[in-house]
């Protein structure tokens, strides 16, 4: 996107030096006359190009301290501190930077109007100015490029909605974990914590959830997978909300169930091409048979960073517990999760709490959408304001191209709004065109990243691409309309 950013400023400044060289025709053709070869009028106008990307740089190097901080505040773990004149490869990285955004800016306007006829320019034939094919297609892939951070700026904001609302297969918003060494401390915990209203339900395990899960091959006849694996205790199923679509839950301090028994996931039941999956043995460490009795919905044990994991639920008896799960509403598992801190340093006064909201991992998945939102949305304005600088440098100097043409109309009976649709035709032409070339870009670039960081996610959708496109318009007439607006309720008189 830095790229993206810096290429759009280049074609920006190209599209505003070929724009306004109207103004300088007659010291171009004075110049000719008294002897500059073309070759002095092209150094000339890159040198003008070179210390206004200088001047350029400095300035960015300045912004960029607060945009370093701005960093630093999105991730915690980031500690940046720029360090520019004591780093030379960086200072021949910006040197080499502002050379080739030098030539790139200002190569065509240079060898462009370096070559027009000192006769033709005198004479006062020449008609520069306003906008041709070179400087249309620059005006459309800037809103483009525009437009690719806009999509992706929302369509994260969108993500980050739908990967809040997610159905992980059970409570991760209102369930926090403690570790504890053997059932006479999970006893003493859970009977301090039984007190607070607040909580809802609490059960034991020795591996659970985002916790301690192992994965291990199983096998039935001749079909053999890994699967996660949890170890957990009475009452986990209802405390942790899995749902039971089949079959029953753990019977409490039953041998059978803690030898033989297990429950399983969809998934786990879809992968091995089951139909009726209760009472079907599993092979587990090549000798330990295990049955099933139950299906629960689909657990997505590594959230939704990564492929979702056949799981099988096993049952422990209370000697094995080496972990407490308790369970509340969604928002006040921060406020239980300080009372169970609170809790503990009087129960376990030597040890330091190391219990944690399960809702973490989806809040690392939040704070990931919104940066990227925060990042995008920056770029996007920029963007967009360089863009919509270009669009109304073209209109200005079109309609003063076609100032005469504008009058005559209006003379002959032209309305206001007949003449706002001559002015604007052909921009809302490329505005459309850039609005296709940028929704399918931004389509394609979030896409990339989204898929890069989860494995479910939404990507951009219509609703993202309508808004966009929305935003992208209205910025545009927002910056022209007023200028396009007193051309066409001029007093024609005023054009001639």
């Amino acid at each position: 996107m830095g790229i993206l950013v810096l290429l759009l400023a280049c074609f920006n400044l190209t599209n505003t030096s070929i724009a306004i060289a109207s103004r300088r025709l007659k010291e171009i053709g004075i110049r000719k006359v008294m002897g500059s070869s073309r070759k002095h009028l092209i150094a000339q106008y890159l040198s003008e190009t070179l210390a206004i990307c200088f001047a350029a740089m400095l300035m960015g190097l300045l912004l960029s301290d607060f945009l370093v901080r701005g960093w630093n505040f999105l991730w915690e773990y980031f500690k940046l501190t720029p360090h520019y004149l004591d780093n030379p490869t960086f200072l021949l990285f910006l040197f080499g930077i502002l050379i080739l955004v030098a030539i790139l800016a200002g190569s065509y306007p240079a060898f462009y109007i370096s070559k027009f006829n000192p006769v033709t320019i005198l004479r006062g034939r020449l008609q520069f100015g306003g906008t041709n094919y070179f400087t249309r297609i620059l005006l459309g892939l800037q809103f483009s490029i525009s437009l690719i951070s806009i999509v992706a700026a929302i369509g994260f904001l969108q993500n980050a909605q739908y990967q809040r609302d997610y159905d992980l297969g059970f409570d991760a918003g209102g369930s926090v974990i403690a570790w504890v060494d053997n059932q006479s401390e999970f006893d003493t915990y859970r009977n301090a914590l039984k007190t607070n209203p607040e909580i809802v339900s609490i059960a034991g395990a020795r591996s659970g959830i985002f916790s301690n899960r192992t994965n291990d091959p199983v096998k039935y006849e001749s079909t053999q997978m890994e699967v996660d694996i949890i170890e957990v205790g009475d009452h986990y199923l209802s405390t942790m909300d899995l749902k039971l679509l089949e079959g029953r839950d753990f019977i409490k301090d039953s041998e059978t169930d803690n030898k033989e028994s297990v429950i399983v996931t969809e998934k786990l039941v879809e992968d091995f091409g089951w139909e009726n999956p209760l009472g079907k043995e599993i092979i587990w460490k090549d000798t330990v048979k295990l049955y099933v009795i139950g299906v629960v919905k689909n657990v997505y044990t590594a959230g939704l960073w990564r492929e979702m994991e056949p799981m099988m639920i096993r049952y422990v008896l209370p000697p094995q517990y080496t972990q407490l799960v308790a369970t509340t509403g969604t928002h006040q598992a921060a406020s239980v999760n300080k009372y169970m801190e609170e809790t503990w340093g009087r129960v376990f006064p030597n040890r330091l709490y190391n219990g944690r909201m399960l809702s973490e991992n989806s809040t690392q998945a939040e704070e990931v959408n919104v940066n990227i939102v925060n990042m995008f949305g920056l770029m996007g304005l920029i963007t967009l304001l360089l863009s919509a600088t270009g669009l109304y440098t073209l209109v200005s100097l079109n309609i003063i191209k076609r100032m005469k043409e504008i009058g005559v109309r209006k003379v002959l009976g032209a309305s206001v709004t007949n003449i706002t649709r001559i002015v604007n035709t052909e921009f809302i032409i490329i505005l459309a065109l850039a609005s296709v070339l940028g929704s399918w870009a931004g389509y394609v670039e979030s896409d990339r990243i989204m898929g890069s960081i989860w494995r479910y996610y939404q990507g951009p959708n219509s609703i993202t691409f309508i808004i966009s496109v929305s935003l992208l318009f209205v910025m545009s007439f927002a910056a022209i309309g007023y200028k396009v607006f007193k051309a066409a309720t001029m007093n024609p008189v005023d054009s001639f």
